[in-house]
């Protein structure tokens, strides 16, 4: 048996029993690394949790790549077509990588209840489009049926609902600027289906789905002119790689931009998490050093007639230094085995009861998870 093992064991468990001043500061440093392990669970996983929810309400509204025209505006309307001819998507529409493509066309419009107006951007989306991506943001009734006929079917935000004081079958007026100033707007009737809200406001106070037929006809486009088309790609897949290879199969008036270039301040903001966290690691790692000193030290000298007997029998220094590293090494494993179980239990509580809730305007969550 180790005999430096063995004296740290016995020295722990003489200290236990009477209760010591060592005893107290080994509880004391077991109970701040417990403390600071548990605070590096949680924020490693908050962060995590809150980048990936942002980034994949952003996603399912927007693709990973986006294809379009080159224009000088960021205003997200569609103002000029693009034939789905001219894409030559046999080059790179890769079954291997690419999981999704869907083609939409948004056009900005003066929507009108009975009681209110709000300026919005009317998002086109044909039959390909995958709404089961918005199953989680359904609030109320259905999806609009967009792979039959024509209809007036749109889906909107609660938000939007709320400001136009207008519920699940209700009808809305939408009018849409003509090409030319002389001539009066472009009128559609639309009958709401449904009510979505995904706490990204910059979403939910500005988008209404519907049939993309709609602004094609406004716009006076053919069947086969659609403003963009959103890429979703395979898990895995390098989005960077994938978007040059797609840009440089392209003809020239046409670009692929990535998500993260589509709302870079979004995207800015989701990155200061890691830098946070980061100081957060480091602030939690100094306390713990800081601890463990502290603990060492009140250890070394309550045993101070300990180690002087041990020297007189001819201890070496090395045999010393084992016994009150096995003592830290005791305080570090049981900290580290406390905090991990308090820490484990908190964020699978979190993620299976959502106890903990964050302001959505702030945060574009409503929920930890």
């Amino acid at each position: 048996m180790n005999f430096g093992l063995f004296l740290a064991h016995r020295m722990r468990r003489q200290s236990i029993d009477k209760s010591s001043a060592s005893s107290r500061i080994i509880k004391i440093a077991i109970t701040a690394i417990a403390i600071g392990m548990v605070m590096m669970i949680v924020a490693l996983s908050t962060s995590l949790g809150l980048q990936q929810e942002i980034k994949k309400k952003i996603i399912v509204f927007s693709g990973q790549l986006h294809i379009a025209p080159f224009e000088n505006n960021n205003s997200k309307v569609s103002t000029r077509a693009i034939r789905l001819s001219e894409l030559n998507l046999n080059a790179w529409n890769d079954s291997e990588e690419i999981d999704h493509l869907q083609a939409t066309a948004s056009k900005a419009a003066l929507v009108k209840s009975i009681t209110d107006f709000e300026g919005l951007i009317v998002k086109g989306v044909g039959s390909e489009y995958r709404w089961n991506n918005l199953d989680t943001y359904l609030v109320l009734g259905r999806y609009p049926i967009t792979n039959q006929n024509l209809n007036n079917e749109v889906l909107l935000s609660e938000t939007i609902a709320n400001r136009l004081q207008i519920n699940v079958g209700d009808k809305i007026t939408a009018y849409f600027q003509s090409k030319t100033s002389s001539t009066s707007p472009n009128a559609r009737y639309f009958k709401v289906v449904g009510i979505y809200e995904t706490g990204f406001p910059d979403f939910d106070s500005s988008y209404l789905f519907a049939d993309i037929r709609h602004i094609q006809r406004i716009n006076k486009w053919s069947s086969e002119e659609v403003g963009g088309i959103e890429v979703f790609l395979k898990e895995g897949v390098d989005l960077t790689h994938k978007n040059e290879e797609i840009y440089n199969q392209l003809p020239p008036q046409i670009d692929s931009i990535t998500v993260d270039k589509m709302f870079p301040g979004l995207f800015e903001w989701v990155s200061l998490f890691d830098f946070n966290v980061a100081i957060i690691l480091i602030l939690m790692l100094l306390v713990g050093t800081l601890n463990m000193a502290t603990a060492l030290l009140v250890l070394i000298l309550e045993r101070s007639k300990m180690i002087g007997l041990l020297k007189s029998m001819g201890a070496r220094n090395k045999l010393i230094q084992q016994v009150f590293l096995w003592n830290a090494f005791y305080i570090i494993i049981k900290g580290i085995f406390i905090g991990n179980l308090i820490g484990l239990v908190l964020v699978f509580g979190q993620k299976k009861f959502s106890f903990i809730h964050l302001d959505p305007m702030t945060y574009y969550v409503s929920e930890i998870k």
